[in-house]
């Protein structure tokens, strides 16, 4: 965990010297000599960092040792992040007083001494934090560090295995199975005997512990291209824990009618014979292949005959497969002991070809090779401890990224663009402003798919939306993390909760339950994330919550789920969060206003309010945020305009639910015109209002380079008005329209020059 972090402050401690702070340097009061040693200090703890992870397990001073270097770090971090938010405010500070001409004199004394003292203190905060690292340093003498393997034994054997799954893992290179595929393989061909219609349906089963890799077995003969050709359909169903038949049920008819999650969400209330009968109905004379994964309850053989029966009616050659870790539950299933195919655990070097695959890419490295087959052995012949130690050789980045889900409770859906986020808010894919974040953590997100980190997917268009944790992986992050990164559940009154050992925290609160009072350790929080009852978050709470957090990176305190989370009011202390990277108040029914102290927070890079119904108005000054990339307003109604400023936002990617004006009647109002400022947007869905359209300044927006852009028409303007005059270009991949009622449709065919 040490090395992430180190590595983390080292990053940001070069594009802090390097971007707009370096021309202070020389204003800082011997903040140069310091920032020098600063970095080499880091640079050399970093070259045995690994060691020292490793001997942690076993020896307490070390862990102590890395405990206060991981304190220092964080410290380090959050000094030089006040660092860079000082120089940006001081040259906001300085070009606005340059256009109050008649103030200018006054401004500049008061504003000379008040920057003098704030480098001073910066100054020394950041020379503390040096002598103790000075001390860390010395210190790491008395420990002999040497280069040991990760003793993960222990840790594989308390791990819970229960997976989430889907057949939608890319599991292109399995190692050590293929005499198990073929078996398989055979089987659905005819190995097994060919039904006549009306007989139950041959099922094969695979057996093993967990970790053995059934799924990923199951998933590669799914995606095999000659299954897919001779069965009419094949069906994956994630069974788990028990084995309820409506839920099947309705899982199966999802996969035979390939209905979308939200259709097959409609089934919920159908009786059990109605999706019985439905079932019947769509495999009557249907050759299917049907994988029921991760089967648990063996007691329950009677809820499994009712589906049985509806079975019978697909056409001849149709197949089950079912995985399972029971024996017992394979022959309840109906597999015969020539249809059952136990797993057997991988040998070492089997092992270590995954880890090789996955770490090194199939690329021979000394060094690491040693480390590589003593996990292999200590990965105990599972291929699934294989895949996920592997994958922790490679990139520290991705690890950051990868220990952060575990602060996702178990079995959450974890949205892929809104986890994306989280990580480019705690820095994790790197701090330069001006690149392209959001396509490193698409590219992040879609390693940890591959890798089978995320599973149980749901696609939407043709990308991931949404996905889970295998529970194996989410203990493992979770281990790797250590304290880092917990989830607290609150279902009493409680005055405080225990968040001293922890950096990133989620707090699940249950209904009727008031938002504690106070946090412990809630000056070290940087992540925070909220789950509450209706009013949870008073006035006061939030209040405790902004004087207390000062070093929050992410805060999220609402959510989409149809309950009042807070107030009508934030209070102005949230100005206090300057480290603020990404804000979530979605769902905040009562909300009506937000403070202008929000636009105080220069590193504020998401901003959400979506659902937030009875927001009125966004503050005056947001033209501050210079560093917002997403802003959220859909779903605030009591919207009604958009302050002018909002064309200083020069960085945003992601505009969603922004109201324009077609004219330019008040000066005061957002105008189309003012978007050809925004000259990094990729994604726009814009509320056009007015009943007339002034074209030339319309053509300001200059939209050619948008990627997905979707229009709502408020007053009597034309379709082909708006097209003319914003002038998208012609291939645009996702182009829409609605007009004073919702709908949605495929790109549009627009107009040729």
């Amino acid at each position: 965990m040490a090395d992430a972090i180190v590595s983390f402050v080292l990053d940001q401690l070069t594009t802090t010297i390097v971007d707009k702070a370096s021309e202070e340097v020389e204003l800082l009061v011997d903040v140069e000599k310091e920032v020098t040693k600063l970095e080499t200090n880091l640079r050399l703890i970093d070259t045995f960092l690994r060691d020292a992870e490793e001997k942690k397990r076993t020896d307490g001073l070390v862990k102590e040792w890395l405990d206060r270097l991981k304190e220092a770090s964080y410290d380090m971090g959050d000094a030089l992040d006040e660092w860079r938010t000082t120089v940006e405010i001081e040259a906001l500070e300085a070009q606005n007083a340059a256009s109050l001409k008649k103030a200018l004199c006054n401004f500049i004394s008061c504003f000379s001494i008040r920057r003098a003292y704030t480098h001073r203190k910066i100054a020394l905060n950041i020379k503390e934090i040096n002598q103790r690292l000075d001390d860390i340093v010395k210190k790491k003498e008395m420990y002999q560090l040497q280069l040991m393997s990760m003793p993960i034994s222990n840790t594989i054997n308390h791990l819970q295995q229960r997976p989430e799954t889907s057949s939608l893992v890319d599991v292109s290179k399995l190692c050590g199975r293929d005499k198990e595929k073929a078996d398989i393989l055979n089987y659905l061909w005819g190995g097994s005997g060919e039904n006549e219609a009306g007989e139950l349906i041959p099922t094969i089963s695979i057996v093993g512990m967990g970790g053995l890799g059934k799924t990923a077995l199951a998933q590669l003969i799914c995606n095999d291209d000659n299954v897919k050709k001779h069965f009419d359909r094949v069906i994956w169903v994630c069974v788990s824990d028990l084995f309820y038949e409506k839920k099947v049920a309705r899982a199966i008819i999802q996969g035979l009618e390939k209905l979308t999650h939200g259709a097959a969400y409609g089934l919920e209330s159908d009786p059990l014979q109605f999706l019985l009968e439905r079932i019947s109905r769509s495999i009557q004379g249907m050759k299917y292949f049907l994988v029921l994964d991760d089967v648990w309850d063996g007691n329950k053989g009677e809820r499994w005959e009712g589906l049985k029966t509806t079975f019978k009616l697909g056409a001849p050659g149709s197949r089950i497969l079912v995985t399972t870790r029971d024996v017992e539950v394979a022959k309840m299933m109906g597999s015969s002991s020539s249809q059952i195919i136990s797993l057997e655990k991988l040998g070492d070097e089997q092992c270590w070809s995954i880890i090789k695959h996955l770490a090194l890419e199939g690329r021979d490295n000394q060094n690491l090779e040693k480390i590589g087959r003593e996990i292999a052995k200590k990965c105990k012949g599972l291929p699934l401890a294989a895949k996920t130690l592997g994958s922790h050789l490679k990139s520290k980045r991705i690890k950051q990224c990868f220990m952060y889900c575990a602060l996702f409770h178990k079995d959450y859906e974890i949205n892929r663009w809104v986890v994306i986020a989280q990580w480019m808010a705690m820095g994790y894919l790197g701090s330069d402003g001006n690149a392209d974040l959001e396509s490193k953590g698409n590219e992040y997100f879609h390693i940890l798919v591959e890798r089978s980190f995320f599973q149980d997917i749901e696609m939407f268009e043709g990308e991931i939306a949404c996905c889970k944790m295998h529970d194996i992986v989410h203990d493992f992050a979770r281990y790797l993390g250590e304290n880092e990164f917990a989830t607290k559940e609150i279902n009493s009154d409680h005055s405080t909760i225990d968040g001293s050992k922890n950096r990133h925290l989620t707090v699940m609160i249950d209904e009727g339950i008031p938002f504690p009072t106070s946090i412990s350790g809630a000056e070290k929080l940087r992540a925070l994330r909220t789950f509450t009852g209706k009013d949870a978050l008073t006035y006061e709470a939030l209040g405790s919550l902004f004087n207390h957090c000062r070093r929050l990176r992410v805060l999220i305190l609402g959510w989409p789920d149809g309950t009042d989370h807070f107030c009508k009011e934030i209070p102005e202390g949230i100005g206090k969060l300057i480290h603020l990277r990404l804000l979530y108040l979605r769902d905040g029914r009562k909300l009506e206003s937000l403070p202008e102290a929000l636009c105080n927070l220069l590193n504020l890079e998401f901003l959400d309010l979506l659902g937030c119904t009875n927001l009125k108005q966004l503050p005056d000054s947001i033209g501050k945020l210079i560093n917002l990339r997403h802003l959220c307003t859909a779903g605030c109604s009591a919207l009604t305009q958009y302050p002018e400023g909002l064309q200083k936002l020069t960085s945003l990617r992601y505009l969603s639910g922004l109201i324009a004006r077609a004219d330019r009647n008040n000066a005061k109002e957002f105008c189309l015109a003012d978007l050809g400022n925004l000259k990094h947007l990729h994604e726009l869905a814009l509320k056009v209002v007015g009943n007339s359209i002034d074209m030339e300044q319309a053509r300001k927006a200059q939209l050619q380079d948008i990627q997905w852009l979707s229009i709502f028409l408020a007053g009597s303007i034309q379709r082909a008005d708006i097209i003319e005059a914003l002038d998208p270009h012609r291939n645009i991949p996702n182009l829409g329209f609605y007009g004073n009622y919702w709908f949605s449709w495929g790109a549009v065919q627009l107009p040729d020059e």
